[in-house]
């Protein structure tokens, strides 16, 4: 099986207010939906910004070949 990169921006408010952009490494199978990247892309943005809260994100369904 093929992994891709998909490359994401995810906005996250932090616990105290702040509104950051963080670009996760999003990673899966060739033919990712949208709707998937997103849930990925939003999962690690969590990771790195405890407690924060998702506000909007980007994602790119082209994916780069690994």
């Amino acid at each position: 099986m093929t992994t891709h990169r998909y490359d994401a921006e995810v906005n996250v408010r932090t616990k105290g207010g702040d509104l950051i952009t963080v670009y996760p490494d999003t990673f899966g199978p060739a033919g990712m939906t949208p709707q998937q990247i997103h849930a990925a892309a939003h999962k690690a943005a969590l990771a790195e910004v405890r407690g924060g809260t998702v506000e909007g994100s980007n994602v790119s369904t082209t994916g780069q070949k690994r």
